[in-house]
């Protein structure tokens, strides 16, 4: 099992719930969207003008239909995964309207950044789920470009996938796209394909856009990351145990939407909170803060018993430099501690959510090549603990050629894919690269070699024509 890090007690858990229970019933969430306000009411919340309060039992009811796990299909079966309260899944960057990379700068993303970013993520081993957004495609016109990019998902990717959030129509569009794909429409009943990331309007408010994508997504019993973005210091209070409890009073609301309009619709609770950098008020992700906040989220979902989203490595830094690392490191190995099922931003996010770093992809795989490796625990019986090795070899011995080394390091060893364990000699006669130069040479050869994967020319040509005739 993967060890998991506990900060609070089940006490300080039980308090934070019941806190946002009162919330919802005594403070209220808005909702923009007149279905969904109807739709609450009529399970029993009440309305007054566009707020909405949640009893505490209707909360509580609702809760109890989630289902703990589900099966996310990629057109390809052979890297269907499965999303549960135990394993972790990763998924790439995510909304990010810049792209940077060593050889043209920092600028905004194309549709050839998406397409490439989309190539890099189906080849890139420790990625499980291709990302709706992986840069913006801003030179695709905004009224289309959210089917122009689950086409191109589609199209260069057989990995699961995700989809627009918005607005009904928007996120209709997507599903029925993705359902295409995969043996039409009917198939989706019985048949999770694509999951969304529907945001909440903070502090406790819901905009027309994702309270339609939340009830498209489950009408259609597809899978919704139900997310909160708070801010500590000003979106919510400036206690972070102030922001959980009012962000989970947030997710809280939309999970309930979703299984009143179908009981038992797949959700992954969504919650990637952080601080104010107070001196110019924007949002950091970088911070020790937003790692605590991801494991409190960690712990509130094993209580309410819900697969788990939190951010990946995240990075304020404005390049892949050491900065970069360090944050990266901490929030990554962070997220996965907390008990983190759907890592979204796994790799290549820098500027606080806004840039898309190609370098920063290849460096962060090896980061997720890292947590697995400390994820999978170590097995202890008379093999592993070797005392017939260290009998034999006794004092002053050496192991490296020893049978038993051979048997045992290709597994019991994590070999890098981008970082350096060359001596310095070594180093420097191959070029004495940094890891960014390195990466920069890895993402540009993974392009010349990517091979795409098969989509039939029917599937294609039927995609074409949705995507012309929405």
């Amino acid at each position: 099992m993967t060890p998991r890090f506990q900060l609070l007690t089940q006490a300080d858990i039980e308090k934070i719930h019941e806190t946002s229970l009162n919330i919802m019933e005594n403070v209220g969430v808005v909702f923009s969207y007149e279905p969904a306000r109807e739709m609450l009411k009529k399970h029993g919340a009440r309305e007054e003008g566009h707020t909405i309060f949640f009893p505490k039992s209707m909360v509580e009811e609702k809760l109890k239909t989630v289902p703990s796990s589900f099966t996310l299909h990629g057109r390809n079966p052979e890297k269907t995964i499965e999303i549960n309260t135990e394993d972790t899944c990763y998924a790439g960057p995510y909304g990010s309207p810049f792209v940077t990379d060593l050889d043209n700068g920092r600028r905004y993303g194309s549709l050839d950044d998406f397409i490439k970013i989309v190539k890099l993520q189906n080849d890139l081993e420790n990625i499980d789920i291709i990302s709706h957004i992986g840069c913006e495609a801003n030179d695709v016109d905004a009224s289309i470009r959210h089917n122009v990019m689950t086409y191109n998902n589609l199209k260069y990717s057989d990995k699961p996938l995700m989809g627009s959030v918005l607005g009904y129509e928007a996120a209709k569009q997507s599903i029925e796209m993705a359902g295409i794909a995969n043996g039409g429409i009917d198939v989706l009943k019985d048949k999770t394909v694509i999951a969304s990331i529907p945001c909440t309007l903070t502090p406790l408010s819901y905009d027309d856009k994702m309270a339609g994508a939340i009830m498209a997504y489950a009408e259609y019993n597809q899978a919704q990351l139900v997310n909160s973005l708070s801010i500590s210091g000003a979106t919510t209070p400036a206690t972070l145990v102030g922001l959980v409890a009012l962000q989970n009073a947030e997710v809280l609301a939309g999970i309930v939407l979703a299984q009143c309009v179908n009981p038992g619709c797949p959700i992954v609770y969504s919650a990637s909170g952080s601080n104010a950098e107070m001196s110019t008020g924007a949002l950091s992700i970088g911070s020790p803060e937003d790692a605590i906040v991801s494991l409190i989220n960690g712990q509130l979902t094993k209580f309410y018993n819900i697969p788990c989203r939190i951010s990946g490595t995240l990075s304020d830094s404005k390049a892949c430099d050491a900065q970069a690392g360090f944050e990266s490191a901490i929030t990554g190995l962070m997220a996965q501690l907390a008990g983190g099922n759907f890592i979204l931003h796994a790799i290549g996010i820098i500027e606080a959510y806004n840039c898309t770093s190609f370098e920063k992809m290849i460096v962060d795989n090896e980061l997720l090549g890292y947590f697995k490796h400390i994820g999978r625990g170590v097995e202890v019986n008379d093999d592993t603990l070797a005392y017939d090795v260290i009998k034999e070899v006794g004092p002053q011995g050496e192991f490296l050629s020893n049978p038993h080394t051979f048997m045992h390091f290709r597994n019991e060893f994590y070999r890098p894919t981008i970082t350096d364990r060359l001596n310095y000699d070594q180093w420097h006669a191959n070029g004495g690269l940094t890891i960014d130069q390195r990466a920069n040479a890895k993402w540009k050869q993974m392009l010349e070699d990517y091979v795409e994967p098969t989509l039939p020319a029917d599937v294609d040509a039927e995609l074409k024509k949705y995507v012309d005739e929405h």
